[in-house]
């Protein structure tokens, strides 16, 4: 067995391994009265799903996936919470399907309320890891963990103010994907019907991107500025079966994006969403951008 191989066995255990930990407790969880399951369904269109800085190389891609989830809570005061929750999701892309992943998913976050009511702050601090094992794409093959802290207010019974910075680190099997980004955001909702939520939010995400490119032009600027390359097999489809490259840089994105919530009978909600995002490294000035739709059915069990 090589090395590879290995890594990839082992990537697969763990994650074998966190969803049987996840079905185990929501087995045991079920019977908790603050235990509560989810199940999402998602439709997403990206415009570059390889991120490609090139317009005439930009690739898009419709992709579903789909997420069940277990949520516990637990009181620690009047004015503080802990919020648990595991899931498994399963992500298949229609056009390049060696990128679909299956992920197990775990959250923890503390909330506290200085001051209790309707309209006071809150202050929440959060953890999140993801395991991920893509379909034939070993590249991408690793976890994700991130921490965040984040404030938030109603400041009327229609508009909530909210923001946060996070920290994100991921792990793969090749460096060009172990990446480290900081994410600074900022969130309104405002209630247009008693059952509608529209909301907004900016986000800037500093830190390590991956491009994506087949062009020979680009030799000597990767040379000079990236701080990994490698080929990419899972997109080669796009480019006559030759592998383009996929290589890291420090760069800034900004993500604009504007949805709508919709509740609907019985735990269920309709969400959808549009996303502007625009990346600029911060050495050579390369860029790219796209758009995603996203449309999302949502489940609550109680």
């Amino acid at each position: 067995m090589s090395i590879r191989d290995l890594r990839c066995h082992v990537t697969r255990e763990r994650l074998f391994a966190a969803c049987a930990a996840f079905m185990l407790l929501a087995a045991s969880a079920s019977h908790a009265e603050s235990t509560r399951f989810g199940a999402d369904v998602e439709l997403l269109y990206d415009t570059n799903v390889n991120r490609a800085p090139i317009s005439s190389e930009e690739q898009s891609d419709t992709i579903v996936s789909a997420e069940g989830h277990a949520t516990r809570s637990y009181l620690l005061s009047y004015r503080s919470g802990l919020i648990l929750r595991g899931g498994v999701r399963f992500t298949g892309h229609t056009e390049y399907s060696d990128l679909s992943h299956l992920s197990a998913l775990g959250r923890i976050a503390y909330r506290y309320q200085p001051n209790p009511g309707y309209t006071g702050a809150w202050i929440e601090l959060a953890g999140n890891a993801e395991v991920r094992r893509h379909s034939d794409s070993d590249l991408r093959d690793g976890y994700l963990a991130s921490a965040a802290a984040s404030v938030g207010k109603y400041f009327t019974d229609r508009v909530r103010l909210g923001g946060g910075v996070g920290y994100e680190k991921r792990s793969s099997d090749s460096v060009v994907y172990d990446t480290t980004n900081t994410r600074y955001w900022g969130t309104i909702d405002y209630r247009i019907t008693p059952r509608a939520t529209l909301y907004g939010s900016v986000t800037l995400l500093d830190g390590d991107q991956v491009f994506n490119t087949a062009s020979p032009t680009y030799k000597g600027l990767l040379a000079t500025y990236a701080k990994a390359i490698e080929t990419d097999p899972a997109l080669a489809k796009a480019f006559g079966g030759t592998a383009p490259l996929a290589y890291r840089m420090e760069a800034e994105t900004f993500i604009y994006e504007l949805g709508l919530n919709v509740p609907l009978k019985g735990g269920q909600a309709i969400d959808v969403s549009a996303s502007l995002f625009d990346t600029k490294a911060d050495a050579s000035g390369q860029t790219y951008d796209g758009a995603m739709l996203r449309a999302v059915y949502m489940h609550r069990f109680h």
